[in-house]
């Protein structure tokens, strides 16, 4: 192989080791008060020279929750459970919303989840479309929680 081949292998390699997108972590702790959590990401950096190290502790990581509507069923049994009844930590209720339901996940320490890294700064975040006002892409510093892998 050329040298200028190998050269370019290398720094292609090294280009996409830096851009962070998508990757597994291990929650150290969750605030579940902010939805943020304290991870470990389960991939290793790697060096120019491969030596591989493990990346500092993310703190402050925003999880992503979700709104779920309930939607009424009737004459529907499941199970010989009414639709409408639900079994909450062992305990048959019924649920019986008009609004959406807003759901927030709960992690534990040691729970695997995935975190991925927003293309461009999350600093100025809006409800709008916005400048984000930075040169920062796939930073580890913009990683959200996107959801649980293997929980405890």
């Amino acid at each position: 192989m050329a040298k200028e081949t190998r050269f370019f292998d290398a720094f292609g390699r090294q280009l996409k080791l830096s851009i962070h997108t998508f990757a597994p972590a291990r929650v150290i702790t969750f605030d579940k008060e902010n939805q943020e959590a304290t991870i470990e990401l389960l991939f290793k950096s790697v060096d120019q020279d491969g030596n591989a190290e493990s990346y500092p502790p993310l703190e402050k990581v925003p999880v992503i929750g979700m709104r779920y509507e309930v939607i009424q069923a009737t004459d529907v049994t499941i199970e010989g459970l009414k639709a409408d009844t639900v079994d909450v930590n062992g305990n048959d209720g019924t649920l019986k919303t008009r609004e959406p339901i807003l759901m927030s996940p709960f992690y534990k320490p040691d729970d695997i989840v995935f975190v991925a890294f927003a293309e461009r700064a999350l600093d100025n975040l809006q409800n709008r479309p916005f400048d984000p006002d930075s040169y920062r892409t796939h930073s580890l510093v913009d990683a959200v929680i996107i959801g649980g892998y293997q929980l405890t």
